[in-house]
């Protein structure tokens, strides 16, 4: 990849998050959709069936892709061999991962004691080597900042895996099957789509001299992904093991419908900032400005619609996904409380990438995975929600560890930090105010009248505090806000 001026970079990025923020929500509320149309015919003990799965495919596939795909992005410059490299060990470790998931279907189904979960991990182990396939592709048009060409892949899979096909076959009874099928679908159609976009070389190659390298930053990766992968699923697994899928299906379609917008929005900003950042490692400038715009966004806009999402939690659901799943509310609110600080954490984890430390957020973060692991089995023993605030008050710890890690590598000032959030922190807990009582007073209506009484105060208290003190928002938001308004963003010339 050429180096890129200043002016032509800035650009560049702000088009990748324009496409990655426009596919994602389109893919969002696509996703939404189908969760609730799935979720109310399915059921909390069919849809916990699919968690399961989930819950070991996703752990699965971090050894089919250990990271080595990953480093097409950080890589100052990229040479045919890196790629080849890449692609030949993403397709031999895929297929000896699915090959081994699919053997040991039945000893991790008799772990959630949940036989019925044993065909549906033997036909979900595909996925393994097909995301494996998938990562170089992706991660090249990550490395140029193609977001459009990115979004239009996952938007359409996800349309056709889901719409066309896991759709009609829960209307037909398919039950888990359903699932398994549009989630099969989609990323076999979001495979071809992204090949199709790179067209990479497909030769193989086993070793060449830059390959230590490679496989060092790999398994760096790989140990990050993996605690990060401990702290944000461990949870999931201690209540499918202790408490059954319906449990499971009821704190994972919680746990989704609160994690699917903050995952969506770091799969978009945390792509272009490493990349970004990586390319301005030595203007640190030029890194605390967008980091406080990011920040600032984050606080004036994620932080109200969780506090909305933990509040209205019942009513939500209720409207949602109907009866059968109220109890989800109970670990919904802190779930959702527990959002902003993920967000928090991902939007710092690359400051740590492109400072030159690929190992420094896994040995920041493997003591914290163990005491989360511990935490989470203590309170799975007086109840699931128990689970879930621990969940809230670990994330508050992981969160501080890594943005007081970052900021230090980066030598930025809490100032800095302070500067991003203070307004948007002000902003929320005036929304927060106007809720409670609205909640509290609106609780004999139905569910929709609750959910719209509690969205519209909380936009109009933000609209009205906004325009009344728009210094709420941060100087560097507020800068990116009057450049979209006033259709002065910068454009990035294509280069032949």
């Amino acid at each position: 990849m050429h180096d890129q001026a200043p002016g032509e970079l800035a650009a560049r990025s702000l088009q990748a998050l324009a496409w990655g923020a426009g596919g994602a929500l389109l893919r969002l509320l696509l996703q939404l959709g189908a969760q609730i149309v799935l979720a109310r015919l399915l059921g909390p003990q069919q849809y916990g069936l699919f968690a399961i799965g989930a819950i070991v495919v996703g752990f699965a596939g971090f050894f089919a892709d250990i990271g080595l795909a990953y480093g097409l992005i950080q890589k100052a410059s990229l040479s045919a061999a890196d790629l080849r490299f890449v692609v030949t060990w993403q397709a031999l470790l895929g297929t000896a991962v699915t090959a081994a998931l699919y053997g040991g279907a039945g000893a991790l189904a008799a772990f959630f004691g949940e036989p019925g979960a044993a065909p549906v991990l033997q036909w979900l182990a595909p996925l393994c080597l097909l995301n494996a396939l998938a990562a170089p592709s992706l991660n090249l048009l990550r490395r140029g900042l193609d977001f459009r060409r990115i979004q239009l892949a996952q938007t359409l899979s996800y349309a056709l895996g889901y719409g066309l096909l896991g759709l009609p076959l829960a209307l037909l009874g398919a039950q888990v099957w359903a699932l398994v099928a549009a989630w099969t679908a989609q990323a076999g159609i979001n495979l071809v789509l992204l090949y199709r976009a790179t067209g990479h070389p497909l030769r193989p190659l086993f070793w060449h001299p830059a390959a230590r390298a490679q496989w060092t930053f790999g398994l760096a990766v790989l140990g990050s992904n993996l605690v990060n992968w401990v702290i944000n699923n461990i949870d999931r697994v201690i209540v499918g093991q202790g408490f059954g899928s319906r449990e499971v299906g009821l704190y994972a379609s919680a746990a989704n419908l609160v994690y699917s917008p903050s995952a969506a929005a770091l799969g978009v900003v945390q792509p272009v900032f490493l990349a970004a950042a990586s390319r301005l490692a030595d203007d640190a400038a030029r890194i605390a400005r967008a980091y406080q715009a990011m920040l600032g966004l984050l606080a004036a806009l994620l932080l109200p619609l969780a506090l909305v999402v933990a509040i209205a939690a019942e009513p939500l659901l209720l409207l949602l996904f109907g009866p059968a799943w109220q109890a989800a509310a109970a670990v919904c609110t802190p779930l959702a409380l527990a959002m902003p600080l993920f967000m928090l954490w991902g939007l710092s984890t690359p400051l740590l990438w492109a400072a030159g430390k690929p190992t420094h957020e896994f040995r920041l973060q493997l003591p914290l995975a163990l005491l989360w692991a511990g935490v989470c089995v203590l309170a799975a023993r007086v109840s699931v929600p128990a689970v879930a605030w621990c969940v809230l008050g670990l994330s508050g710890l992981r969160c501080a560890l890594v943005v007081v890690a970052a900021l230090r590598l980066q030598r930025l000032r809490l100032a800095e930090l302070w500067a991003g959030l203070a307004g948007g922190l002000a902003l929320s807990l005036a929304v927060a105010a106007v809720l409670l009582p609205v909640a509290l007073a609106s609780q004999a209506h139905s569910p929709g009248w609750r959910c719209a009484a509690l969205a519209g105060s909380a936009i109009a208290t933000w609209a009205a505090l906004v325009r009344l003190w728009p210094a709420l928002l941060s100087p560097a938001l507020r800068l990116w806000l009057a450049r979209a308004l006033a259709g002065r963003w910068p454009t990035a010339r294509r280069r032949p």
